[in-house]
C-alpha cells in the first residue's frame, strides 16, 4: 500500500495547516486531517431582548344603551370585548374601577348621573336587583368569558377574579359583597382586580381565542326621576412588573384634573392642541404617570407648551427586572412619533445612603438616582423666620440667608424635591460615554411618553429653558430667586440644590438637567440661585444628581 503524502498553505496567511493523509484501504479512501491548535477562531455572539409590551382595546364599546321603564329589571345592557396582549410570562391582570371621566375614586366614580335635568338625581351600584330595598335604582356589571366558534384551546383562559367585600349601600342583606365579576357586581369605586390570565402571551387577534366581555344590568325603582343617566367604567391592564393601579391623588397643591386627560402618557400629537385649549395658562392642573400613578401639577405657561411644575419623583428600578419601553417612557422618539424602544437600567445603581456615585471603567457615570424622601423646599414660609420655627418645622437652618430650608413629611407639592439624577439616568441610558460632542441633543429622557427634558446649551427655541425665560422676563435682575418673583409664578423652581455624596446646596440654588452634551464629563442644565437670575445653559458633571422637569413634546 502506497501513501501519498503534501503540504497544503492556507492561500490567505500561509501558514501550513499541516498534513493531509490519503490512505487506500480495500478499494475504499479514508480521510484524516490535523488542525493546528494556533488557528484563529471567531465566536459571534447573538443576544435579543424583547421589551414587555402590553395592550389592550375593545370593541362594541359603544353599546352600553337602554330604555328602563320604572320599576323593572333590565340585565344584558349591550357588551363589550375586550382583547388584551401582554407578553409578559408571568402573564397580566386587569382592574376595574368606575371612573368619572377625569378620576377614579372621586363621589360620583361609580354612580350614573343624571345629565339632562337639573334634579341631581343619581344611580347607585348595587347587583341590579331589588334585593335589599326595591325602592332604590342601582346598577352593576358582569365579566364573562367569550370563545370563538371552533376554538377549543384553553391556553389562553382568564380567570375572573371575586371581589373583596365591598359595602353595597342598597344591597346591605343580599349577601353578593364576595361574589365573583362573573355574576353581576357592584362597580367598585376604587380599581380591583377583575380578571387575570397566569402564563403565555397570545390573546393577540381581534378574531380568535379567549376574549373577555362586559355588560351591565340596572333596575329602575318607581320613583327614580326621568332622565338619561351616565356613567363609565375604566379597565386597566397591568402585568406583573408593574404596581397595581391605585386611585390617583391629587397633589395638595394642585386639584384640578387636566381637562379630558388623566395621565401623562396619553397627551399626543393628536389631542395635544384640544387639550391645551382647555386649560387656562399660568393655571395649575394635575396629570399621573402610568408608571407609577404618582401624579404631579401641571401648568400651560406662557410659551405656549404644558410644563411639569414639580420635580419628577420616579423611582428607577435598579434590579434589572425592569425594562423601559417607549409606551411609558421618553424612548424612541424619531421627530415625530415614538418607534420600538427599550432601556433596562443597569442594577444596583440606586444610592441609599450619603455615599458618592461611581463611574463605569471608561470614567463615565452609569446611571443612578436618589431619593430624599419626603421633602421640601419651604422657600415661601421659611424665608425671614426663626432658627426656632425652623427646627420645629423639620428643617435645616441657613444662618446665611436667614432661611429655613427645608420641611419634611408634607409640604407644597410645587416645592417637593423630588428625585435627584445624574445625566446618564436622566437621558435614560446606561453608558453615555459615546456622546461627547458639544451641543448633541440625546433626544430621550426618563421622562413619561409623549414628554421629554427641556433643552439648553445654545437652544433658544420654543421648547427649552432659555424661550421660556424670555417669555416671563427672568433676564431681568427683579427676577433674581432671593426675590420670590421665580417660584411665585406658575413654573414653581423649587431651591432643590443638588446630589453629590450628599444632599447640598438646597435653599441656595437649584438645577434642571437638559439632554444637551457639552463635553464627554459635562451636560447643560437650567441654574437657578439665590443671588442670581435662572441661568439656562450653566454646565454640570454629568455625575452630579440634579433635579428633572419635563415638557410635553
Amino acid at each position: 500500500m502506497k501513501t501519498i503524502q503534501s503540504n497544503i498553505l492556507n492561500p490567505i496567511n500561509l501558514i501550513p495547516l499541516g498534513l493531509v493523509t490519503l490512505s487506500l484501504l480495500s478499494g475504499a479512501i479514508l480521510v484524516s486531517s490535523t488542525v493546528s491548535a494556533e488557528d484563529p477562531s471567531v465566536v459571534d455572539e447573538i443576544n435579543i431582548t424583547v421589551p414587555i409590551a402590553c395592550t389592550m382595546s375593545g370593541a362594541g364599546m359603544e353599546s352600553h344603551n337602554a330604555e328602563i321603564v320604572n320599576g323593572t329589571y333590565t340585565p344584558d345592557i349591550g357588551s363589550t370585548t375586550l382583547h388584551a396582549f401582554c407578553n409578559d410570562n408571568e402573564g397580566f391582570a386587569i382592574y376595574a374601577a368606575g371612573y368619572t371621566g377625569n378620576e377614579v375614586g372621586g363621589e360620583n366614580s361609580n354612580k350614573l348621573v343624571g345629565t339632562t335635568t337639573s334634579n341631581n338625581a343619581t344611580i347607585e351600584s348595587g347587583i341590579a336587583t331589588t334585593a335589599g330595598n326595591p325602592d332604590i335604582s342601582n346598577w352593576a356589571m358582569k365579566l364573562t368569558m367569550t370563545q370563538d366558534s371552533g376554538d377549543t384551546s384553553t391556553d389562553n383562559a382568564f380567570t375572573v377574579d371575586s371581589a373583596p367585600n365591598v359595602s353595597l349601600p342598597s344591597q346591605a342583606e343580599s349577601g353578593a359583597t364576595s361574589a365573583p365579576f362573573s355574576n353581576y357586581h357592584v362597580v367598585p369605586n376604587e380599581y380591583v382586580k377583575v380578571a387575570h390570565k397566569n402564563s403565555g402571551t397570545d390573546m393577540t387577534a381581534a378574531t380568535g381565542g379567549v376574549k373577555l366581555t362586559t355588560t351591565y344590568a340596572a333596575y329602575i325603582s318607581k320613583t327614580q326621576p326621568a332622565d338619561t343617566y351616565s356613567g363609565q367604567v375604566i379597565y386597566t391592564l397591568v402585568h406583573p412588573a408593574s404596581a397595581a393601579p391605585s386611585v390617583l391623588t391629587p397633589p395638595t397643591s394642585c386639584t384640578t384634573p387636566v381637562p379630558g386627560l388623566e395621565y401623562m402618557q396619553d397627551l399626543n400629537s393628536s389631542n395635544k392642541a384640544t387639550i391645551l385649549s382647555n386649560m387656562t395658562e399660568d393655571s395649575q392642573y394635575y396629570l399621573a404617570d402610568k408608571r407609577d400613578d404618582k401624579t404631579y401639577c401641571v401648568a400651560k405657561l406662557k410659551d405656549g407648551n404644558l410644563w411639569m411644575t414639580q420635580n419628577l419623583d420616579h423611582d428607577i428600578k435598579t434590579d434589572g427586572s425592569v425594562t423601559y419601553n417607549n409606551t411609558t417612557t421618553d424612548l424612541g422618539w424619531n421627530g415625530t412619533s415614538y418607534t420600538t424602544a427599550s432601556w433596562t437600567p443597569a442594577s444596583a445603581t440606586k444610592a441609599t445612603s450619603d455615599t458618592t456615585w461611581t463611574k463605569n471603567s471608561t470614567g463615565y457615570t452609569i446611571p443612578e438616582s436618589y431619593d430624599p424622601g419626603e421633602l421640601y423646599w419651604n422657600g415661601i414660609a421659611g424665608y425671614y423666620s426663626s432658627e426656632l420655627d425652623c427646627t420645629t418645622a423639620g428643617g435645616t437652618w441657613d444662618s446665611n440667608n436667614s432661611s429655613c430650608k427645608l420641611i419634611s413629611s408634607t409640604g407644597d407639592s410645587h416645592y417637593h424635591l423630588g428625585n435627584y439624577y445624574n445625566w446618564t439616568a436622566a437621558v435614560a441610558m446606561n453608558d453615555s460615554s459615546s456622546y461627547t460632542t458639544q451641543y448633541t441633543d440625546v433626544n430621550q429622557s426618563i421622562c413619561p411618553a409623549g414628554w421629554t427634558l427641556p433643552k439648553s446649551g445654545n437652544s433658544t427655541s420654543n421648547g427649552s429653558f432659555q424661550y421660556l425665560s424670555e417669555q416671563y422676563g427672568w433676564n431681568s435682575s427683579s427676577y433674581m430667586m432671593k426675590n420670590p418673583n421665580i417660584w411665585n409664578t406658575a413654573i414653581k423652581l423649587p431651591l432643590s440644590g443638588n446630589w453629590h455624596g450628599s444632599l447640598s446646596a438646597v435653599g441656595s440654588s437649584g438645577g434642571f438637567w437638559s439632554p444637551v452634551v457639552y463635553s464627554s464629563g459635562l451636560a447643560y442644565y437650567a441654574y437657578a440661585g439665590f443671588n442670581s437670575t435662572v441661568t439656562p445653559g450653566s454646565l454640570n458633571s454629568r455625575d452630579y444628581g440634579r433635579s428633572l422637569r419635563c415638557i410635553a413634546r
